[in-house]
């Protein structure tokens, strides 16, 4: 074999044990990727399914952190309190003093004026008011009548023209344009002619629209005020008075002593404060407001949908509230805080003061309840009693305040 031809065959040898070595080599760096990829992908996995429990651990966590810091409505109003109806566990020596004994009172911001006076006796009136038929008795601007009517055009009746013991107060637009006017001065028992002309257009009745129409009516009877005398006082309200003046001295006393418990009972609520509140009680507060909240809201809905809110059903307590589940734990705390805080200050100055229930008085918050079978089953005895401490106290600020001219700082 001469020497070329032998470099030429170790050439192709060496070639060829070149490329079978290659191809061993890249058979071997596959293998030792696939492994290495192998390896990677179980890490992976294990990264992956570490941070999938990091997540589900998150969200159960998240979903009972919401469960046990959502408040649960509850409707025992008598929780938290004693059988005497004080706060249970309660430190009254974190109680704010706001020196409501002998506090100094507006009268401007009290004062009862005899205005409001004949207002409420005008009021008083109208609940024992009645439809006369006395013919002497005439329609005027803002008397509320009983009437019938017939309606005809060309002579012609027409649908919705005729009807009987209708209520109608004179000025009140009830009617179309110069209707009501044209009753004025008429009495009870008379025929009155009443001549108008459909407004156009006239959305109630298009086919109405632009005519004129003749009503036939007949005055039944008009509302009627009993006349304020020392008889209507005896019948209607001898239990307080039995003449005018000391009927309209009673009212202007009681309302005075009630814009002082207004007054009083507001300066409570906005000043009231204590450091220490039991958190049992804070947390039954929280729970006794928010099913306050529920039942307003389905009041609400009930209200909306009956005159004619179709999604007031779909309204979620959120919509309601207008505000998030975090925002309404927070704002509940807060009112509870509020609350909690104006319960000490009553439950302190009673004690404070050695102040007791009165009788009268207890019947009275029985009967603001319903009376005491209505009020001891929906609220409990210790509730009712702790309303009857906070009136008692009011009751005491009331009667040691000093009521002054203008107002103070």
């Amino acid at each position: 074999m001469s020497e070329e031809i032998k470099e030429k065959v170790e050439e192709v040898s060496e070639s060829s044990i070149s490329k079978s070595k290659a191809k061993r080599q890249a058979r071997a760096a596959e293998v030792k990727a696939a492994k290495v990829k192998k390896n990677f992908d179980a890490i992976l996995g294990w990264v992956i399914g570490i941070l999938l429990a990091v997540a589900v651990i998150g969200i159960i966590a998240a979903g009972m952190y919401q469960h046990f810091t959502t408040t649960v409505s509850d409707s025992n109003y008598s929780a938290g309190l004693t059988d005497e109806g004080f706060v249970k566990d309660a430190d009254l020596s974190s109680v704010t003093d706001l020196g409501l004994v002998g506090m100094e009172i507006p009268f401007s911001e009290v004062e009862f004026s005899d205005e409001t006076v004949e207002s409420q006796i005008n009021s008083d009136l109208q609940q024992h008011g009645f439809y006369s038929d006395d013919a002497t008795a005439t329609v005027k601007d803002g008397s509320a009548i009983n009437l019938d009517y017939s309606g005809s055009i060309d002579g012609v009746q027409f649908d919705g023209g005729t009807a009987e013991n209708q209520v109608l107060t004179i000025g009140s637009g009830q009617f179309i344009d110069n209707f009501e006017e044209q009753l004025i001065g008429s009495h009870p028992g008379d025929n009155v002619t009443v001549t108008v002309t459909f407004p156009d257009p006239y959305e109630n009745n298009p086919d109405l629209a632009g005519k004129e129409a003749v009503f036939e009516c007949k005055v039944n009877s008009i509302w009627t005020l009993p006349e304020l005398d020392d008889e209507y006082v005896k019948t209607n309200h001898s239990d307080i008075a039995d003449n005018v003046a000391d009927f309209k001295a009673y009212i202007k006393d009681q309302g005075y002593k009630s814009n002082l418990d207004t007054y009083i009972s507001n300066y409570v609520t906005e000043n009231a404060s204590a450091s220490k509140i039991p958190s049992s009680y804070r947390n039954h507060l929280k729970q006794l407001l928010k099913y306050s909240d529920e039942q307003s809201f389905e009041q609400y809905k009930t209200y909306m949908t009956y005159y004619g809110y179709s999604d007031a059903a779909s309204m979620s307590f959120s919509d309601y509230t207008q505000k998030s589940s975090s925002e309404y734990e927070k704002d509940l705390k807060e009112r509870a805080v509020k609350q909690a805080s104006m319960d000490l200050t009553y439950e302190s100055i009673f004690k404070s003061a050695g102040l007791s229930i009165d009788d009268e008085d207890y019947k009275m918050i029985l009967e603001y309840y319903g009376g005491e079978e209505q009020a001891l089953s929906t609220y409990g005895q210790s509730y009712v009693n702790q309303t009857a401490i906070k009136y008692a106290v009011i009751k005491y600020i009331r009667e040691n305040a000093k009521v002054v001219e203008g107002a103070t700082e």
